[in-house]
């Protein structure tokens, strides 16, 4: 028998004969036949291992499909994207930003069309927690092409270096070296970056990795289809996308792509055709009609899909006297380090220093037991219930009061956690929760996780969702316009309502916090072309800081698409 090598995936554990592979850095065993010991650890398909692999064994660059890929059954709204991709990578665009509302399916329309491209290799960087569903789908959907799915933090692992091996060095030094002077180990055709606000900051290695691959130093440049529900917070944050924007307005590509030399880039941009000089962009209009409507890109709200606009309630919890001093106490503290007015960028994630949010995270548990009661009302109300949070300790601490609470009122005390450290189980408490097992799951996972009703093959086994009303319950402080409208979509997908409640301390700094929040939100959604939810999220802001005196619940409004209601 003549022997060949396999590439393992990076948990494989020790094993004679198991060595590392400097030019592609990944672990190989190379023998007549893989142990048995190691049969589970074989590189998936898809996984830069197996890429990795099958390069080492010689294989062609597009593998041998096992099974012919089955077409996507697209929604109406769907097909004028895939066409609009298509179109771009025909009429030789250099790529496509694809801005879809949470839970409409971008990662079936990526997949749909770049099936039908000419292109033979097509690159996926997305988070860690979603490179499962990248799998799946192009298992499903993907045609006769190469695809090669990384999460960011391996990024790295496509470069040589001129002079170092960089599988020699530690990921973070390997990862800055790679970012400075790497050279991809092959050329991708099409490079994808899935929930590309993770490229927001262009300064950060992430970004700089990416910019590598998408703009090499030699060679033809893939087509770029950065996609995601909330791309930009600010116009400083939209360098990533500037190829595009230059194509556009068919301008040269800015100098420099940070700070205020591309900020002046930007707003010197104008829409070609139009007379006289170009149109301010401080109300970023140029840049969307640029990037929406030129070719280069699409956005559109829910209702322009035909979608469930996102329902918001604000709800005050009235905390005791002793309650409120000690939770006072903590937002002091937590606004003296970052005070509201004053934090450097428009999104309140970019002034949060990690240890003053642990603390502030810390004085949020107070809130728990509120929170329970209301999860609780809700599950007798007949819900199922998706409580995000933030930090280990305060998911552990909201699914014991909830349960707690459950038991208490002689009601099924089924309450999941679902946590980023927990990779082998997620999927398993997914299902429990999809399938009504579980009435209530606590999670600290805010993209990349389906937790709609009706949701098809929840469990991997053809079996449908329960039907049962969803509703998300926030309790704890998120940071960052982003990640609000994030976590909203968890269970508002596919078509489905899922209303959020965001529980509120009132009479609090946390009110002041979340004002500004819900501004950072608006502002996410008004770049992504959805003006009507934009409107919405800043009315919520406008009432918490106009402070109405009216008592009890009322004091808040529910807000949902363009029109709010008592």
């Amino acid at each position: 028998m003549v022997s060949r090598t396999w590439a393992l995936m990076p948990d494989a554990p020790a094993y004679p004969g198991v060595r590392a592979d400097r030019t592609w850095g990944v672990r190989v065993f190379v023998g007549q036949r893989l142990p048995g010991a190691l049969a589970a650890y074989e590189a998936l398909p898809h996984t830069w291992e197996r890429f990795a692999q099958d390069r080492l064994n010689g294989a062609p660059l597009v593998p041998e499909a096992r099974r012919p890929a089955s077409r996507a059954r697209l929604h109406h709204y769907q097909v004028p994207r895939v066409d609009g991709i298509a179109a771009a990578h025909r009429d030789g665009a250099p790529g496509y930003l694809l801005v879809a509302p949470t839970g409409s399916g971008k990662t079936v329309i990526t997949v749909s069309a770049l099936a039908s491209l000419p292109a033979k290799s097509v690159l996926v960087v997305t988070k860690l927690g979603i490179v499962p569903a990248w799998l799946r789908t192009i298992d499903d959907y993907g045609g006769e092409r190469r695809w090669v799915v990384v999460n960011a933090e391996r990024l790295w692992r496509l470069f040589t270096h001129p002079r170092a091996v960089l599988a020699d060095l530690a990921p973070d030094r390997a990862a800055e070296l790679a970012a400075d002077d790497g050279t991809p180990h092959v050329p991708f055709d099409v490079v994808v970056v899935d929930e590309s606000q993770i490229l927001a900051n262009p300064e950060s290695m992430r970004s700089r990795l990416v910019d590598r691959l998408v703009r090499p130093d030699r060679g033809r440049r893939p087509f770029f289809l950065p996609a995601s529900a909330t791309p930009f917070s600010d116009l400083s944050e939209t360098a990533y996308a500037a190829d595009l924007l230059a194509h556009a307005a068919d301008v040269q590509g800015p100098a420099e792509r940070t700070g205020p030399v591309y900020l002046d880039w930007v707003t010197s941009l104008q829409v070609p055709g139009t007379d006289g000089p170009g149109r301010p962009v401080s109300d970023i209009d140029t840049v969307k009609e640029l990037l929406y409507r030129r070719g280069v890109g699409s956005s559109a709200t829910t209702g322009e899909l035909g979608l469930p606009a996102q329902q918001r309630t604000l709800r005050p919890v009235h905390l005791t006297d002793a309650e409120r001093a000690r939770y006072e106490l903590a937002w002091a503290e937590f606004l003296r380090v970052v005070d509201p007015h004053d934090g450097p960028g428009p999104d309140p994630e970019d002034a949060v220093d990690e240890g003053v949010l642990r603390q502030i995270m810390r004085a949020s548990l107070i809130k728990a037991p509120y929170v329970a009661r209301h999860v609780a009302d809700l599950v007798a109300a007949g819900h199922q219930v998706v409580v995000p949070a933030w930090y280990l300790r305060t998911v552990r601490a909201l699914a014991a009061h909830i349960a707690r609470e459950l038991a208490a009122r002689s009601l099924p005390d089924r309450v999941v956690e679902i946590t980023g450290d927990q990779s082998g189980v997620r999927e398993l408490k997914r299902a429990a929760f999809q399938t009504g097992r579980a009435l209530v799951v606590v999670t600290n996972i805010t993209d990349g996780i389906s937790l709609h009703a009706g949701e098809r093959n929840a469990d991997g086994r053809g079996t449908r969702a329960t039907l049962a009303p969803r509703r998300t319950v926030i309790g704890d402080v998120f940071t960052g316009g982003k990640r609000f409208v994030q976590v909203e979509g968890r269970a508002q997908r596919d078509g489905q309502q899922a209303p959020v409640d965001y529980l509120v301390a009132e009479g609090t700094k946390e009110e002041e916090w979340m004002a500004r929040t819900l501004r950072a939100a608006s502002r996410t959604q008004y770049l992504a072309h959805a003006p009507e939810d934009a409107e919405a999220l800043l009315r919520l802001a406008v009432e918490l800081e106009a402070g109405e005196p009216e008592p009890g619940p009322a004091r808040y409004r529910t807000a949902a698409g363009a029109g709010g209601r008592r």
